[in-house]
């Protein structure tokens, strides 16, 4: 069952609270399964996805990547991964929570140079706080232009599933918006005895007007295999160094983790 429904307004920042509280506040209300928010040490010590994974996710949300994860069927998931993965994004990127339409068409009138990481819960037609439909999806979309990026979570559990849905009536997200999206993310549920879930497919924008896919899931062998189409920088290895000592450091507390993402991008990790 779905957590109780957030009905708290945080579109606007709090002056007694600082960036990374604020942002903390809004990855937290995420949670729909209770307990302690998940942060990505908890997601690759459960084998959700790999270290060279999640560095490679972490290097693009420094570049400026809008996110997108996706599963069919609730519970899998993707609002788990969402957040794990916002976790990482630079310190003085705002998160702002979209509870309304108001707050899309406040964020086109901003400045596209002003970093700002726009949130919907889920692109999906519930009533609940966070969820966008409609119009408002396309106009979501929209707002990806210069330092603002978008981040949200959708059922589907493939790049075409997910493409026809976001395309199609009612929602007709253009095309060239669509491919505005750096990462795109995938997770199951695997059959079997306990609860594991596995990032089985993960996309980037091509630069081409596509998306290509550089992780896949193998399943005989539960393990993450980078595809033919991975283009790994050499920058890539401190991105890895820096998870990897996150992992070996044991914090897995998200604002623990999110204190040591701070440092790394000031260059004191």
């Amino acid at each position: 069952a779905r957590a109780a429904v957030h009905t708290i307004r945080v579109t606007a920042v709090d002056s007694t609270m600082d960036l990374e509280a604020w942002n903390l506040r809004q990855i937290e209300q995420l949670n729909q399964r209770g307990g302690r928010t998940l942060s990505i040490v908890d997601l690759i010590q459960a084998g959700t996805l790999s270290v060279e994974m999640a560095a490679y996710a972490m290097r693009a949300m420094a570049n400026g990547a809008s996110l997108l994860t996706g599963a069919r069927p609730g519970g899998a998931g993707k609002s788990t991964l969402l957040g794990a993965i916002l976790g990482l994004l630079p310190p003085d990127v705002r998160i702002v929570t979209v509870d309304g339409s108001d707050v899309i068409q406040q964020g086109l009138a901003q400045p596209a140079d002003e970093p700002a990481c726009y949130l919907a819960h889920e692109i999906g037609s519930g009533h609940w706080y966070g969820y966008i439909w409609g119009q408002d999806v396309a106009d979501f979309f929209s707002l990806v232009a210069g330092r603002r990026r978008i981040a949200s979570c959708l059922h589907a559990d493939t790049l075409a599933e997910l493409t026809g849905i976001l395309r199609s009536p009612p929602l007709r997200v253009r095309e060239a918006a669509l491919e505005r999206v750096g990462l795109i993310l995938f997770i199951h549920v695997v059959p079997g005895p306990g609860a594991r879930r596995r990032v089985v497919s993960f996309w980037e924008a091509d630069g081409a007007g596509g998306h290509r896919e550089v992780f896949r899931w193998n399943a005989a062998a539960d393990t993450f295999e980078a595809t033919g189409d991975l283009h790994k920088p050499a920058e890539m290895d401190r991105y890895e160094g820096f998870i990897r000592g996150l992992v070996d450091a044991g914090d897995v507390e998200t604002e623990a983790v999110m204190s040591r993402v701070s440092r790394f991008y000031e260059g004191g990790w």
